[in-house]
């Protein structure tokens, strides 16, 4: 088999715990598919002290997606420490915002993704050689609120990447709704949002009808992109995050080999150090099996994880 090759990602942080967020744990893994280990797809990005993480998974093919996917996380970043720098005139170094206004962070995060858009759509296409290349992102910042002790996490997303968020009382949650077959099935009304999420969750073809197993082999094609000849819908919602609340952000690598309950259970009983990379190898065991399962995909797979302390 061969090895696969860890991407390069954008990875900030600082040694001063003051300057991070204080009360999370941070755990990635992203790995490149086994039939391309020199290659990966997935582009993640891990700004500890801003407080702004997000996960990018290029399509477009040959060197195309890598690109796209590269040149997204690396535009995200760099607009969000400008942003900070311009928000933080008295810090050398630019730190987490404290309670900043939803709407306010919202509209933030519409210009990153709007800019990474653009710079993929011009940079990435020179640097590609072509202009049929594109990524997806899920984004996720903070805002802190020191008197109450939790956070607001501002979120925006387009295409199929996904961010979960896992309570201690609750049942995993789903944040996201991917862009892409089965949506566009529920706005057409051909099926409802229950038979999509039991579509979208079978592991057999037994589970499924004809036609049904027809949309699940087809359920990862994506409608919204960034980098394509239109500009995205950007679909962007907020939560509060509490001690004790983990937030998953991963790409198509993760959920298309797993259930939202495989995840779940993941996210329950594995260690906060170790779910990234559990998610990860969990994946690549699924998308070895091809007799027991339909959901086998190789792919690159990519997984954030942040957990909430006490």
């Amino acid at each position: 088999m061969p090895q696969h090759r860890m991407s390069r990602h954008i990875h900030t942080a600082l040694h001063n715990h003051n300057t991070t967020l204080p009360h999370f744990i941070f755990a990635h893994r992203t790995l490149a598919c086994e039939r391309h280990p020199d290659r990966n797809e997935d582009s993640i990005l891990i700004d500890q002290p801003g407080g702004l993480v997000g996960v990018f998974d290029g399509v477009g093919g040959s060197a195309a997606g890598e690109i796209a996917s590269q040149t997204a996380a690396h535009a995200t970043h760099q607009r969000w420490r400008q942003i900070l720098e311009k928000l933080q005139k008295k810090r050398k170094i630019p730190t987490l915002l404290e309670n900043c206004d939803a709407l306010h962070l919202c509209t933030i995060l519409e210009e990153l993704i709007r800019d990474a858009d653009e710079q993929v759509r011009t940079i990435g296409a020179q640097r590609a050689g072509t202009d049929d290349l594109a990524t997806t992102v899920a984004l996720a910042a903070f805002s802190h609120h020191p008197e109450t002790r939790h956070y607001t996490m501002v979120f925006a997303h387009v295409g199929d990447s996904r961010i979960y968020l896992l309570r201690d009382d609750e049942p995993l949650k789903r944040l996201t709704n991917d862009d892409g077959l089965l949506a566009k099935l529920i706005e057409n009304q051909i099926i409802n949002e229950t038979d999509a999420f039991r579509i979208d969750q079978a592991t057999t073809a037994e589970q499924l009808s004809d036609t049904e197993i027809s949309y699940f082999r087809l359920r990862g094609g994506i409608t919204q992109a960034l980098g394509g000849p239109l500009p995205p819908t950007i679909h962007i919602d907020q939560v509060s995050v509490h001690p004790g609340d983990r937030v998953l952000l991963c790409t198509d690598g993760i959920h298309d080999n797993l259930t939202d309950a495989e995840i779940e259970e993941i996210l329950r009983k594995g260690p906060r150090t170790a779910t990234a990379r559990l998610l990860v190898e969990s994946s690549i065991e699924r998308s070895h099996d091809r007799i027991n399962t339909v959901r086998a995909k190789p792919d690159d797979m990519s997984a954030i994880v942040l957990s909430c302390r006490f």
